[in-house]
């Protein structure tokens, strides 16, 4: 089976995900991810420190696990992206592209 990577995992809904795609998928066929490390449940799998923007890094997870599911996640929520619009921007619109 092909392996399914979510890019800020670490998140509510991010963290919600990645327990509902293992429980049908398989614990080892989900690779979570975020900027910040592990907590909780997280750490029941695979897990690895991934900055969403970087996206040398994150074609190399691509590659190494062999994925072909991408879920993207991160992202920064309004509170803090009104008061940084262009970062928000970045993460936001970048990542995704």
């Amino acid at each position: 089976m092909s392996k399914i990577l979510v890019i800020g995992a670490g998140g509510q809904v991010g963290t919600e995900l990645v327990l509902a795609l293992r429980a049908e998928y398989g614990l080892n066929e989900v690779i979570a991810t975020d900027i910040r490390p592990a907590e909780g449940k997280l750490t029941e799998g695979p897990f690895e420190l991934l900055d969403a923007m970087d996206a040398e890094a994150v074609r190399d997870a691509v590659e190494r696990y062999g994925v072909r599911t991408v879920y993207l996640m991160a992202a920064m929520l309004s509170a803090t992206a009104e008061k940084m619009p262009m970062k928000a921007w970045q993460l936001n619109m970048d990542s995704l592209f």
